[in-house]
């Protein structure tokens, strides 16, 4: 009887966090695929126990969703307890909707033993992802890189590694 070798199925959704992150500057091109936050931002959370971001733009329910996407990837590779988010409003912003919203998201995340801190600041215009390791990742677009799918069913429409992308730059360094 020959020994059998065990199949182990690695995920190129989940990166190895304990291999040394580089320096990395690119760019995503319009129609692209292969892009998820867990790909962009999955190697650069090791040691990390607080992510700060900075967008202007968590307000529309798509654009809250892809934030909540970015915590669930966070939750799932980090050992991250603190996420504090820093986003705008305007006249238009439906304030009682975004509060409710990250509130739900906000009482998610306790269940995990993650503190979610949110600020408004009428006043921000960049867009960046801080790590308390010392990593910055800068996506031009922000977390709102993704189009629309034509269709809910189509796929891509929940997994974003297989989503079609806007063109954007990705800028990843340590400070």
């Amino acid at each position: 009887m020959q020994p059998t070798e065990e199949l182990v199925e690695v995920s190129p959704e989940v990166p190895d966090i304990s291999i040394q992150p580089e320096e990395r500057h690119y760019t995503i091109f319009y129609n692209d695929t292969g892009y998820s936050y867990e790909t962009i931002i999955g190697h650069y959370l090791g040691g990390a126990t607080k992510i700060i971001v900075e967008d202007p733009y968590i307000r529309l329910p798509h654009q809250i969703q892809n934030f909540v996407r970015l915590c669930e990837a966070v939750a799932k590779l980090s050992s991250i307890r603190s996420i504090q988010l820093v986003t705008g409003y305007d006249d238009d912003t439906q304030m009682v909707e975004l509060e409710e919203k990250l509130g739900e998201l906000k009482q998610s995340l306790l269940e995990l033993d993650i503190v979610l801190d949110i600020q408004l600041n009428v006043n921000i215009h960049d867009r960046e992802i801080r790590l308390d390791n010392g990593w910055v990742i800068k996506i031009g677009r922000g977390l709102d890189f993704y189009q629309k799918p034509m269709s809910w069913f189509e796929i891509g429409a929940n997994d974003l590694s297989l989503r079609r992308c806007l063109e954007t730059k990705v800028d990843i360094y340590k400070v």
